[in-house]
């Protein structure tokens, strides 16, 4: 159960960055040269993406506390920030216009993936 908590934390913490991205991508569109803080409070801060965002940040750290219960924060931590990179540079290259996966970022996700397989290992009871 603890490790399905993980997954739903690493869910909501991806679809939180994107959700930001997202927002900042949006306001920038719409914001007029030099805006004074009040025009980034509506176009940003008040926006969709943004209060969407938010509440998926504040779910998962509601989920992730209750994985930290059971699993050994030098495993959580890993797997939660390196899959998070991995979902977040894939995401984002499909959904946004100016991100990049160039050959060598593909490499180097595809060795955090490896790491965090690693790194799991260690969670797993070992066989006798």
């Amino acid at each position: 159960m603890h490790i399905a908590f993980l997954v739903i934390a690493l869910l909501f913490n991806a679809l939180a960055n994107l959700l930001m991205k997202k927002a900042a991508v949006n306001a920038e569109m719409n914001l007029p040269p030099n805006p004074l803080l009040i025009d980034r409070l509506f176009h940003y801060y008040l926006s969709w993406p943004f209060i969407t965002g938010l509440t998926a940040f504040g779910l998962n750290l509601l989920c992730y506390t209750q994985a930290l219960a059971k699993i050994k924060l030098n495993v959580a931590y890993p797997i939660m920030t390196g899959s998070g990179f991995a979902i977040i540079g894939i995401a984002g290259y499909f959904l946004f216009e100016n991100e990049s996966l160039r050959p060598i970022q593909i490499i180097g996700i595809a060795m955090i993936l490896i790491g965090i397989t690693l790194v799991a290992q260690i969670h797993s009871p070992p066989h006798s």
